[in-house]
Order: C-alpha cells, then sequence, then structure tokens
C-alpha cells in the first residue's frame, strides 16, 4: 500500500468512529433539549479552544474534573485534572470555582456536568473532551504528573493522532 493511503478497514473504523461521535453528539442534544423544556438549567459546552484559553487566562481558574474510568485515568490525563471521585470526596473544598468535566468524547461529562448543574453547581462539559485535546496536539500526563504521551481512548475505534500511543491498560 502506498505510503499516505488508508486501507479500507481503517477507513471504515474511522467513519465508524466520526458516526458513534455525531450520535454521541445527537443523543446528549436532545437529552438537553427534553433537560431545558423541563425548566432546568441549560448545560453549557465549551471546545478545546475555549478550554484552552481558559486555563490560560488570569480568569478564576476551573476545577478540572476527568469523569473517565481508573483504568482511562491510570494511562493518562490533562494536566490539573482531579478525578471525579477526588472531586465527590470534598466537593465543598471547590465551593466557588466552576467546574469542567471531560471524558472521552464528551458523553460522560455531560451527564457529570447536568448533575452538577442541577444541583447548583456553576459546572460546564467540555464536549471535545481528551480525543479533542489529543486532536489539537495538547500534552497528556499520567497520574503522577509525569509527561506522557499514552492515551486510553476508551474503544480503540477511537482514533488519536499519530503523536500518541493508545494504550488500553497501564
Amino acid at each position: 500500500m502506498k505510503k499516505g493511503t488508508m486501507s479500507l478497514a481503517d477507513c471504515c473504523a474511522d467513519h465508524l468512529s466520526a458516526g458513534i461521535i455525531r450520535l454521541c453528539n445527537f443523543a446528549f442534544a436532545v437529552v438537553e433539549s427534553g433537560r431545558c423544556r423541563l425548566g432546568r438549567t441549560p448545560v453549557r459546552n465549551i471546545t478545546t479552544n475555549d478550554l484552552v484559553h481558559w486555563l490560560e487566562s488570569d480568569e478564576r481558574s476551573p476545577v478540572l474534573v476527568d469523569v473517565r474510568s481508573d483504568a482511562e485515568l491510570a494511562i493518562s490525563r490533562i494536566s490539573g485534572a482531579i478525578t471525579r471521585k477526588q472531586f465527590e470526596s470534598a466537593p465543598r473544598s471547590y465551593s466557588g470555582r466552576p467546574v469542567v468535566a471531560y471524558c472521552t468524547v464528551g458523553g460522560r461529562s455531560y451527564l457529570f456536568a447536568a448533575k452538577l448543574v442541577d444541583s447548583g453547581v456553576d459546572a460546564v462539559n467540555y464536549r471535545d473532551s481528551i480525543l479533542g485535546w489529543c486532536d489539537a496536539g495538547l500534552p497528556l500526563v499520567k497520574a503522577d504528573g509525569r509527561p506522557t504521551t499514552d492515551v486510553h481512548p476508551y474503544w480503540r475505534l477511537f482514533k488519536v493522532p499519530d503523536s500518541y500511543q493508545v494504550r488500553m491498560s497501564s
């Protein structure tokens, strides 16, 4: 196969991955529409650019909460992020700070952000989540803070840029 060409299997996997993400986006838009019809406070979504700007600005720094599984967290996370367990074990210690939730593609984090918003917390969903972070070529760290290019994409089907290494377990 010529360099730069994609196999049929890879092409199908890319289309399936993109289709799953589109389906998730649609499903959570429907859920959000229903929540709003019930009079609940909307869950705001932010993009990778929004998050990078926020983290680099002098504004009130957000609490970045990674809601992925222990297996995913064991591989890598965005620098400065805490786990959902850490947040839930001491939520009062973060009061007054906005919360940014993220996962792999923004679904689990949307549900977590919705729960927080419903309880009165200033929370947003980082919709692009870790796959968007990787697509932007941004750095990841291990749980101990050391830099890494390893990422757990939840499913092998989800593609990450070649500059990252897919790891499904530590």
